[in-house]
């Protein structure tokens, strides 16, 4: 199936009740997102007017100072934020893989919340079992797959956590930041993982500060700036225009 993602002059904004003062709240700082200051609330303008069209076999990174908008448009591709005005289209399965943390449950084993997730990411009933074990083999847990997860320690957990993207699968891969493992030879399977996953996708999307990882696995950049699109186009023109932004400000 053909898989495309076509967004139209939209916009995203959150609003916030006041408080503090709003000659400091409205001050450009480190961070990149406009605020407006009215009355009562302080209007957050995440995204502005954006448009974009991704087709089969785009590879497209996004970049940006915190605050430019990189999560509200991954969030808004993947379905989960709505847009204020404008439009979005998406055809194709989608898999974001910035949502394999959420949703975890502390009072649940680590088996019974990689079977919640398999059912959520949409594997099918007959392969669960076949994928939760592989979850488990992946993760290096052991016998603390079977203890509840708020047994487990930060490391652990993170274990958990990243051992899921074996159950990702989509036509648009929706990524913020690509994962890292502390322990070398986790990393080097969630590495193997994600790279399976990239190439068999259709689309993928993706926000990074690494300049290598953009470099290999996009070919095209977004440079977002208070949420609009400043830049839009190959890897090493944006990117360089973006770094001789950074070392002016």
């Amino acid at each position: 199936m053909t898989a495309s993602i076509d967004i139209r002059d939209a916009s995203v904004s959150y609003f916030l009740k006041k408080s503090g003062k709003a000659e400091k709240v409205s001050e450009r700082g480190a961070v990149g997102a406009e605020i407006v200051v009215g009355r009562r609330y302080y209007e957050v303008n995440a995204l502005r007017a954006v448009t974009l069209r991704l087709d089969t076999g785009s590879r497209v990174g996004l970049i940006g100072i915190n605050g430019s908008g990189k999560s509200t448009l991954l969030k808004l591709c993947a379905g989960a934020l709505a847009v204020q005005s404008g439009s979005i289209a998406v055809q194709g399965k989608i898999s974001p893989q910035f949502a394999l943390g959420s949703g975890i449950k502390g009072e649940l084993t680590g088996r019974l919340n990689t079977q919640l997730k398999c059912l959520y990411m949409g594997v099918p009933q007959s392969r669960i079992k076949e994928h939760v074990e592989e979850v488990k083999s992946l993760s290096g847990l052991g016998g603390y797959f079977e203890l509840p997860v708020r047994s487990y320690s930060a490391g652990m957990r993170s274990r958990l956590v990243m051992s899921l993207m074996r159950l990702v699968r989509g036509d648009i891969i929706v990524m913020d930041e690509w994962i890292s493992a502390a322990d070398a030879s986790v990393n080097k399977t969630i590495s193997r993982l994600q790279s399976d996953l990239i190439n068999s996708a259709s689309i993928l999307i993706m926000a990074s500060h690494s300049q290598r990882i953009l470099e290999d696995w996009v070919d095209q950049l977004v440079w977002l700036d208070q949420g609009q699109i400043r830049e839009f186009g190959p890897v090493k023109d944006v990117y360089a225009a973006y770094k001789a932004w950074m070392d002016k400000r």
